[in-house]
């Protein structure tokens, strides 16, 4: 996806090459027209998108061989795409003019003899920056979401009062059985001594 529009507007809107930069908005994501004034070095371009690991993918070739009213129905003319990662099976549906999925596509302009480059991920407009000698600025990242804090709520916790025990209702509290004193050990019988002798009972 583009980003930065306005300010990639301003920097190319003067720049040498370039007639007319434009913000295309589509319900499939908005892209980056930037209609040029001179013929579009292809060799160039393409050098610098192999440099990223893509490549310059031409289709369209089928329509534009056909009968004029017909090829306009289905592609009018010729067109490049660059691209990553093109299969065998992508191939050979490019060459039937079905359109691969890039970053980048450069059309001829129905309005005059040049192309139209035609950015569609940010990786295209870096492309196109490269290929005009100016500096690439990667759009700065978003700002991150600050989370608002919830209003704390102030619960009054109100004292459970405690409820005794079922047991314990109604049942008088235990004595604790106290030891009796320790029983004295009991006298022996006195002895009555015997009487003397010559006395009188």
């Amino acid at each position: 996806m583009v980003a930065d529009f306005q300010r990639r507007v301003v920097e190319l809107r003067f720049i040498d090459g370039v007639e007319k930069v434009e913000h295309v908005p589509y319900a499939t994501g908005d892209q980056f027209w930037v209609r040029l004034n001179r013929p579009l070095d292809r060799r160039r371009i393409e050098d610098i998108a192999k440099k990223h690991g893509m490549a310059l993918v031409k289709f369209g070739g089928l329509p534009s061989k056909l009968p004029r009213p017909l090829a306009e129905l289905l592609w009018d003319g010729v067109a490049y795409v660059i691209s990553r990662g093109m299969s065998g099976w992508a191939k050979f549906f490019v060459s039937l003019g079905f359109e691969p999925e890039g970053v980048a596509k450069i059309v001829k302009d129905a309005h005059g003899p040049y192309q139209i480059f035609i950015a569609t991920q940010e990786e295209g407009v870096q492309i196109l920056y490269e290929y005009l000698g100016l500096k690439y600025t990667p759009p700065a990242p978003p700002p991150k979401p600050v989370a608002t804090p919830k209003p704390t709520v102030s619960v009054a916790v109100k004292p459970v009062p405690q409820t005794p025990s079922p047991s314990s209702v109604g049942t008088p509290p235990k004595a604790t059985p106290s030891t009796p004193p320790a029983a004295s050990p009991p006298k022996p019988e006195e002895e009555i001594p015997p009487p003397k002798p010559g006395a009188q009972p």
